[in-house]
């Protein structure tokens, strides 16, 4: 839970950052550096054109995802953290390797994501949620929710992860379930 949090501050500072320097006409050479920064690291294309900054793009990808539900698909997808993949590889959230990138260490699940630590694990998970492709309908939904002017709450953002799980709905239907049945359990550890 602490990485989590941890993680979510670091979003929302960057997120606020970029709030705070949307309308401004006049970027300082740090500034333009940190929004390459961010832009790069939530693989959003852009030129370096201040006057054309890609501004939906980044403020679809540079936000939290909610800690309980973080803390949900951790415990469902590895078995609250007994599974051997989270156990050797520190992957809490069965996340494969990308091709070509699967280094085969000794004593390693293969063919899925190692990490150094489970910090590691909910960064890339975040990273992940955050940037690839397959979730961009994750994010048009956490973004409408914020153009409503309504939280990002787990409850409102389990049923939005499609594509994360071969099994479909049933899986979103599967962990709404479990973070129903665990909330005061979560909560507690927030």
């Amino acid at each position: 839970m602490p990485f989590i949090t941890s993680q979510n501050a670091e979003i929302t500072a960057e997120r606020n950052w970029l709030i705070s320097k949307r309308y401004q006409n006049k970027w300082a050479p740090s500034e333009r550096t940190r929004l390459k920064e961010i832009a790069k690291r939530y693989k959003v294309s852009w030129s370096g054109n201040t006057r054309h900054i890609p501004w939906n793009t980044l403020m679809e990808r540079v936000d939290i995802i909610p800690t309980s539900m973080v803390a949900t698909m951790a415990a469902a997808e590895s078995g609250w953290g007994t599974s051997k993949l989270a156990r050797l590889n520190n992957n809490l959230f069965g996340m494969k390797c990308a091709k070509g990138s699967c280094t085969n260490a000794a004593g390693k699940v293969k063919g899925y994501s190692s990490f150094d630590s489970v910090k590691e694990s909910v960064n890339a998970y975040v990273v992940n949620l955050n940037t690839h492709p397959a979730y961009a309908s994750f994010r048009k939904s956490r973004n409408q929710l914020r153009q409503a002017d309504q939280e990002v709450t787990a409850s409102a953002m389990i049923h939005k992860l499609e594509g994360y799980s071969t099994k479909g709905q049933s899986y979103n239907n599967y962990l709404f379930a479990m973070y129903q049945d665990n909330q005061r359990l979560i909560a507690s550890h927030m």
